[in-house]
C-alpha cells in the first residue's frame, strides 16, 4: 500500500506545487482551473473560495474562503484521492485572522472527511470546526473542536484545542484510525511535528464504542461550511485561509 495518498502542496496549486515557486498561481484551485482539487464548491449568500497570495511557509498560493449569511454556506475545495481509507493522515494550515471568536460557540466547518455511505446519521468519521467563546475577538477567544464519528455517542467524540496563533497560521495534523477500537490523534502546532516520525500528539480521542461502522475516509473537504447564526453575526464575509493540505495513509507527516 503507497504511504502518501495525495500531496496538494500550497493547498491548491497542482502546476507550481512547490514551497518557493516564483510561478503565477492559477485561475482556480481545482483542475479544471490548473489547480490541484477535485473540485470547489460554493453556494449559500455571498459565499466565496479564490486564491490569493502569497501562501505560507514559504508556498506562493493559499486558498480564501468567506461564507455568506446562510446557514447552507459552503466555500470549499475537494479531494476525491481516499479510496475508503481505514486510515487516514492529513495535515494543513489554518489562518484565522479574519474572523472573531465572540459570540458563543460560533462554529463553522474547516474540515471534512467523510465516508462513502451514512453511519449513525452522519457522513464524517472526522470533522474539525472552528468556534469561539463568549468573551472572544478578534485578537483573543479563538478554537478548533476535533470531533471523531463515534458509535456510542451517537455522533461525535469531541475536544476542542485554543488556537496557538489567535492572528496568523496554525499547522493542524490528525492521525485517524477506523475500527471497533477507533482514534483519533491530533497535533496543533506541535514544534515536534518538524520530525519525521511520530511526535508525541497534543491530545488524542477515545472513540467511544468504535467507529468501524464507517468503514474509511472516501472524500476529504477543505474551507469554510455549515456556518452556525452565532458565526453568521460576526464573521459573514470574513475571509478565513487555507494552505499546505497533505493526506498519507501511514506515515507521519510534520514539516
Amino acid at each position: 500500500m503507497n504511504t502518501k495518498m495525495k500531496v496538494l502542496s500550497l493547498a491548491l496549486i497542482g502546476l507550481c506545487g512547490y514551497a518557493g515557486s516564483a510561478m503565477a498561481c492559477p485561475a482556480g484551485p481545482d483542475i479544471a482551473n490548473g489547480g490541484a482539487w477535485s473540485a470547489v464548491s460554493i453556494g449559500g449568500g455571498a459565499s466565496a473560495a479564490s486564491i490569493t497570495t502569497p501562501g505560507y511557509d514559504g508556498s506562493n498560493c493559499k486558498l480564501q474562503s468567506a461564507l455568506g449569511n446562510n446557514g447552507a454556506a459552503h466555500a470549499q475545495v475537494r479531494d476525491d484521492t481516499p479510496a475508503n481509507e481505514p486510515r487516514y493522515r492529513a495535515q494543513f494550515v489554518f489562518d484565522p485572522t479574519n474572523l472573531s471568536g465572540a459570540n458563543g460557540t460560533n462554529q463553522a466547518v474547516v474540515f471534512l472527511g467523510n465516508a462513502a455511505a451514512l453511519h449513525n446519521t452522519t457522513l464524517s468519521p472526522v470533522k474539525i470546526t472552528f468556534g469561539g467563546t463568549g468573551g472572544g475577538s478578534t485578537t483573543t477567544g479563538k478554537k478548533v473542536f476535533i470531533s471523531a464519528g463515534c458509535e456510542a455517542a451517537g455522533g461525535f467524540c469531541s475536544t476542542s484545542v485554543t488556537l496557538p496563533n489567535q492572528t496568523g497560521p496554525n499547522r493542524i495534523e490528525f492521525d485517524l484510525t477506523i475500527g471497533a477500537s477507533g482514534t483519533l490523534r491530533y497535533w496543533v502546532n506541535d514544534a515536534a511535528t518538524t520530525g519525521l516520525s511520530d511526535a508525541t500528539p497534543t491530545g488524542s480521542i477515545t472513540v467511544t464504542g468504535g467507529n468501524a461502522g464507517w468503514v474509511g475516509v472516501e472524500t476529504a473537504y477543505l474551507g469554510m461550511t455549515s456556518p452556525s447564526s452565532n458565526y453568521r453575526t460576526v464573521n459573514t464575509g470574513a475571509n478565513a485561509f487555507f494552505d499546505q493540505f497533505d493526506s498519507r495513509r501511514q506515515t507521519f507527516i510534520g514539516h
